[in-house]
């Protein structure tokens, strides 16, 4: 039996899709019944509770021969790091105390660098954590999702044009959840898995590219524009809602991406690039929305 957190989510779920394809029994964990309904559909024990308290994780982990862990990210909720590190704290505390022995782990590029990298330090900090466990750790480091353009999907949509601050020439990998929800259940299906294992999409791809391709499917013309940090900073926290430290993360990700200090350290080979292409992954929300 395998025990997959975030089993209701992207990853998660596609993880629980590929092991129950092949036969295996799932501990689908998740905070909410509701989105346990497609892995209970595929055959999985749902698991319903708060990640944040350590006995429940245990209890969900018990007697699991590996197990799929994720940090959830709340971009609605104040004190992000605060909540961050209880929940990785309590993962890592759960799996020691269940003694779990294959953990695969999301993470992501850039979780290698120490500071300065916003919403990656507190993967960087639950690597650290993860490495001191008497288990065999599998990290699964993707680039950028392109489901995280889907916040800004239907802004974009009206007015033409996307703002962030990631400079205009900076190239990045970027890749399909389900991508890195098959690289997670390929690590746990592997017996022998350890290590980090990227997973960096079809191909690089800048901001302004990567905005007018998804344009191109959508069917209406889009274009990317370099905010200014003060500007977008206002714009998230006044405009958007989002709780300041969750705006300060999010700028301090960016800039790390323009300094290059996100890098891929296995470098693009055939291992490390997986086939769901931006055109493709749009093409989905076509038929989603005429569905």
């Amino acid at each position: 039996m395998i025990t997959v957190l975030g089993a209701g989510g992207n990853t998660g779920g596609r993880v629980v899709r590929r092991l129950r394809e092949a036969g295996v029994p799932v501990r689908a964990v998740g905070r909410d019944t509701a989105r346990l309904a497609g892995a209970v559909s595929r055959g999985a024990e749902p698991t319903v509770g708060d990640i944040t308290n350590p006995a429940f994780l245990t209890d969900a982990l018990r007697g699991a021969e590996a197990a799929y862990v994720l940090m959830p990210l709340d971009l609605a909720a104040p004190g992000y790091r605060r909540q961050q590190e209880q929940v990785g704290t309590a993962i890592a505390s759960a799996l020691a105390t269940a003694g779990v022995p294959r953990v695969v782990a999301l993470s992501s590029l850039g979780a290698d660098v120490e500071r300065g990298t916003g919403f990656l330090e507190p993967l960087h900090e639950q690597e650290q954590r993860l490495a001191a466990l008497d288990a065999q750790v599998t990290l699964v480091r993707p680039g950028l999702f392109f489901e995280s353009f889907l916040p800004s999907l239907a802004p974009m949509q009206a007015t033409g044009v996307h703002h962030d601050t990631v400079d205009a020439d900076v190239v990045l990998p970027m890749v399909a959840t389900a991508d890195v929800g098959d690289a997670a259940a390929d690590a746990l299906l592997d017996t022998a898995a350890v290590g980090v294992r990227e997973v960096l999409g079809a191909e690089d791809v800048t901001m302004p590219e990567a905005i007018a391709r998804l344009g191109g499917v959508l069917g209406t013309p889009l274009r990317y524009e370099r905010a200014p940090d003060d500007v977008m900073r206002a714009v998230l926290v006044e405009e958007a809602g989002l709780p300041a430290d969750v705006v300060e993360e999010q700028l301090a990700m960016n800039a790390a991406f323009n300094r290059g200090a996100v890098q891929s350290l296995a470098g693009r080979t055939p291992a490390t690039t997986t086939p769901t292409t931006l055109e493709q992954w749009a093409a989905t929300l076509v038929s989603t929305a005429r569905a």
